[in-house]
């Protein structure tokens, strides 16, 4: 039995990885067309255009409503910030708990 040279041997195992990576390619082509419209890609809102489909809106939707909401407690914590400031706050304690 005779040898494989070794230049033999690396231009065979190239040759099998190139057959198998065309092999996924038109796997991968036939199981999702690339240039193709679908439904979901003519479907545009007004979320931003990265992202994964519905993934994305709804993550768009939550950004902007934790915007809103960090907005409006800053200007809460502001408020109390200046009520306590002004001296608007006052504390008093009315019976103190025996030990």
């Amino acid at each position: 039995m005779r040898l494989m040279n070794r230049d033999t041997y690396i231009s065979l195992m190239l040759t099998v990885t190139a057959c198998l990576l065309t092999v996924d390619l038109w796997t991968r082509a036939a199981a999702n067309p690339p240039l193709m419209d679908t439904a979901a890609m003519a479907q545009a809102g007004k979320a931003p255009t990265r992202g994964a489909g519905s993934a994305s809106t709804l993550a768009y939707e939550q950004r902007k409503e934790m915007i809103k909401l960090l907005k409006q407690l800053n200007s809460e914590v502001a408020s109390l910030h200046s009520d306590l400031q002004g001296g608007g706050v006052s504390v008093s304690v009315k019976g103190l708990p025996s030990k």
